[in-house]
């Protein structure tokens, strides 16, 4: 029995992770995770973090799917930034690997950030980080 060409299935996040960079090998398209984190120490307020990138890896998509990321200050809900994107699978039951290389993250105060994954406008997943201040007299790690 054949599949139906489109589903209207979304596709199941299996990771969703924060780190420095995504290095994709060009020969074997396998991709390497550099520098995960969670923590962000900064000497002052406002702040901006650099390198950053997300990665993701979705399972069971087929067809088009809107991939949209929102950058959110956690307490005040406040959308600090927005990645759109279209992502395309041929065949369900295999697993998609996307690498979005962000901007400079602005970081306006201490607290917790979301980065938060919505798939064809419905929510998927969320990673979170939190914000600190650097303690006097101490370097940034």
């Amino acid at each position: 029995m054949a599949e139906p060409a489109e589903t209207s299935i979304p596709p199941i996040t299996q990771t969703f992770i924060l780190c420095d960079q995504v290095i994709t090998d060009e020969a074997t398209k396998k991709k390497t995770l550099i520098g995960v984190f969670d923590r962000i120490w900064v000497s002052k307020f406002p702040a901006k973090h650099t390198p950053a990138a997300l990665y993701i890896r979705l399972f069971d998509a087929q067809g088009d799917c809107d991939i949209r990321v929102d950058y959110v200050k956690v307490d005040e809900q406040t959308n600090l930034g927005q990645v759109t994107g279209k992502m395309q699978s041929g065949k369900r039951h295999t697993s998609v690997e996307l690498a979005i290389a962000l901007p400079p993250i602005e970081i306006p105060a201490p607290g917790e950030y979301e980065f938060r994954l919505w798939i064809n406008e419905l929510y998927s997943h969320r990673v979170r980080f939190v914000a600190e201040q650097l303690p006097t007299g101490r370097k940034q790690p």
